[in-house]
């Protein structure tokens, strides 16, 4: 007969031309980071390549059973084979192994079994199918040795004789966990073979070839400002081949000293917030100059649009299969791998041959510390880098690191700018407006509170005052409302003539680039609130004798859900003495350590979430978890998408227009555009506004709220206690 044997439908595309690609990827693979990549495998380089040949040659081989062929051939509507057999009873990766010549290739028991599970699993599936041994023999028998001589030509591959043995070395006791001797091998080979995969699916190519060296557009960049290398700075680019902890004051140039410290290496580039994120983007991109750099989150594709980037498909695409040089991104997008879920080799090899860096680490709660500890650590294990860079870090953090055997070199680079003389105030923070309204005349006035409400309450006092030039940023807006919020304050931060007030919460704490000239701000912990400082004389000397930060102690909201009460109260013990007192920048480092020390922790609830957290982390069972699950489990929120239903309302025909378009294009970029109208809310608001919450007809999981929206104070929510995204956010 003759017919060709498909892999793909949507674009058409033959087994052996979607094999050729593989090969084509992992040739740019070995000239990219070749070298790297061998470093951890235990067999000579030469060998290590070859058996990543056979894996790429064979793993779709299977692809030629009929049943397979059936489900492309209806779907390019082609006439079906006639056959007995069909797809749901098994799955082309589980027959694909029994293809591999192992006798003509000389594989060893162990080649052979990291070659058959590398094969056999490249497809992680929720619903496992339990091989049938003698269906397996039925369709040798029937549907693939009748049509050996087909396969080999048209594949261009040799075939053996076909046996089912090679199930013994796959399923159950045989499958490779952390506990085996060839563990590395088998992450590094199936980890590789899925970006191939995925990678060669997309039709985009595994790596970026550039030899465009980050490091060496940072020093021209710097040159240009007529900046000379810092400390810190010189002291990530002499260790460039090390894992690095760094602690450097606001204005230290933290990311150009990670970015030298990059050098020409893969990176993955983290923060905890979005917007952050969005932020070191654009620095790298557009200020820079360095056009090797992806943008990898929940809403990245809307940030591209919304600045208009050209070819903003692609450019996610290439950042989602971990494509670029550079890529800036959240945890949640790369950490997972920690929870070993179906499929976590892609994450985990790569970052073999990577360097990553995780900015701000205490801003994510101690369970996330703990996936993050533990990342770095199983990084560490194979031969990956990594720089945790920070203005302060707590104790434990550093201790944990030690504990688990990880060598890195640690350093503190602290200015002796005094930028902050700080006044504790026994009031709450809605008591003193009269002199925040005063002094919004001639200055620029921050405030930050710990929850929306709080920062609602305010807005709408001052407003009712008649105070001119007052905002409200917080994270309750829709995206679009938020995002020219976000725009607005940069620019007001900027612009050194103009004064006023913005009230806002947690979102501002972590790299949004922005300097203001009086800080009142409520109590939080430590680590919080110095990061609410580091938004007040920037970078600037403060020499005036009257505090220009102002930290509000009675009725704070938030404590003890947004902020550990615990903690909560002993930051304030440790910051009375310098109440009054200029807060030097080695005393904010100091005051962190010690707070976050196993003395100062013992018995607290944030110590015990820490430990509880990496005991199931060292006790995790390999692949039993989907990458959904294990990302919901990062971002560490449990939250809801909410629509006001007046935004709702005004755009019921985009919603009618998304149920009826049948282009799949088309009705991806309608959701694109709905999505941007929604809201994340806590899950608890789902029963405490049970009466107002409605799901959307339109779309399955996402919600309709009837309270108030409008574009200057966001959505209103009446029982807000238990909401903390603001803090979490990703």
């Amino acid at each position: 007969m003759n017919y060709k044997y498909y892999a793909k439908s949507n674009p058409i595309e033959t087994i052996k031309e979607h094999t050729d690609k593989l090969l084509e990827n992992l040739e740019i693979l070995k000239i990219t980071y070749g070298a790297k990549i061998v470093q951890v495998i235990d067999m000579s380089e030469d060998r290590f390549w070859q058996l990543m040949e056979i894996i790429c040659k064979y793993h779709d081989v299977g692809k030629v059973y009929s049943g397979f062929q059936n489900v492309i051939r209806k779907a390019i509507g082609e006439p079906l084979l006639a056959t007995k057999f069909n797809n749901e009873q098994i799955k082309h990766e589980q027959i694909s192994p029994m293809f591999v010549p192992y006798k003509e290739y000389g594989l060893t028991k162990t080649e052979r079994k990291l070659i058959y599970q590398a094969i056999y699993y490249h497809h992680e599936r929720d619903n496992i199918i339990h091989m049938d041994e003698q269906l397996l023999n039925e369709i040798i028998k029937e549907d693939i040795e009748p049509n050996i001589e087909k396969i080999e030509n048209e594949l261009q591959i040799k075939v053996p004789k076909l046996k089912t043995t090679y199930l013994g070395m796959v399923e159950g006791q045989a499958r490779i966990t952390e506990f085996d001797d060839i563990y590395k091998d088998y992450c590094i080979m199936k980890g590789l073979l899925h970006r191939l995969d995925h990678c060669s699916s997309a039709w985009i190519p595994v790596e970026d070839e550039t030899k465009d060296e980050i490091s060496k557009f940072v020093e021209v960049f710097m040159k240009k400002q007529n900046f000379e290398p810092n400390d810190l700075q010189q002291f990530a680019k002499a260790n460039q081949d090390k894992n690095v902890i760094v602690i450097g004051s606001t204005g230290m140039g933290k990311t150009e000293g990670a970015l030298l410290w990059s050098n020409h290496d893969k990176t993955f580039f983290t923060l905890p917030l979005r917007i952050s994120i969005n932020a070191i983007y654009d620095r790298i991109k557009e200020i820079i100059g360095y056009e090797h750099v992806g943008l990898l989150h929940s809403t990245a594709i809307e940030y591209l649009d919304d600045k208009n980037e050209e070819n903003e498909f692609e450019k996610i695409e290439q950042a989602r299969n971990l494509y670029e040089k550079i890529t800036t991104c959240t945890i949640d997008q790369i950490f997972p791998f920690v929870f070993k879920y179906r499929g976590y080799e892609k994450i985990y090899a790569t970052l073999s041959y990577s360097k990553v860096v995780i900015d701000e680490i205490q801003a994510y709660s101690p369970e996330i510390v703990a996936v993050i500890l533990k990342g770095l650590q199983m990084i560490n294990n194979l031969n990956g880098k990594f720089m945790v860079m920070t203005a302060t870090l707590p104790r434990i953090y550093k201790e944990k690191l030690e504990e688990m055997g990880i060598k890195f070199e640690y350093n503190e680079f602290i200015k002796d700018t005094i930028r902050h003389k700080i006044q504790l105030v026994d009031l709450g923070i809605e008591e003193d407006l009269e002199e925040i309204k005063e002094n919004s005349k001639n200055k620029k006035v921050l405030i930050i509170v710990n929850t929306i409400n709080k920062a609602i309450e305010i807005y709408q006092k001052l407003k009712d005052e008649n105070v001119q030039n007052v905002n409200l940023l917080h994270s309750r807006f829709i995206q679009s409302d938020r995002s020219e919020k976000e725009r607005n304050i940069k620019e007001f931060s900027k612009n050194r003539d103009e004064v006023g007030i913005w009230i806002t919460t947690q979102i501002v704490e972590a790299s949004l680039d922005i300097d203001f000239d009086m800080l009142y701000t409520e109590m939080s912990t430590l680590d919080s609130l110095f990061q609410r400082l580091g938004r007040c004389y920037r970078s600037r000397e403060y020499c005036e004798n009257i505090p220009n930060v102002k930290i509000y102690i009675k009725d704070t909201s938030g404590v003890g859900y947004i902020y550990d009460e615990e903690i909560y109260e002993k930051s304030i013990e440790m910051l009375r003495p310098y109440n009054g007192k200029i807060l030097q920048e080695k005393i904010k480092i100091d005051l962190v350590d010690k707070l976050y020390s196993k003395e100062m922790l013992q018995g607290t609830e944030f110590y015990k979430k820490f430990k509880e957290a990496f005991k199931i982390l060292d006790n995790i069972i390999d692949y039993d978890t989907s990458k959904k699950d294990a990302q919901h489990i990062l971002r560490d929120i449990d939250n809801i998408d909410v629509i006001p239903k007046i935004i709702y309302d005004e755009n019921l025909d985009l919603f009618t227009e998304y149920e009826n378009e049948k282009e799949k294009k088309k009705k991806y970029e309608l959701k694109r555009k709905i999505d941007k109208l929604f809201i994340s809310i806590n899950s608890k608001n789902k029963w405490k506004l049970n009466n107002f919450i409605i799901e959307c007809p339109y779309i399955k999981g996402k919600y309709i709220i009837d309270t108030k929206y409008d574009e200057e104070i966001g959505l209103l929510l009446e029982a807000d206690e238990g909401y903390s995204i603001d803090s979490r956010e990703l």
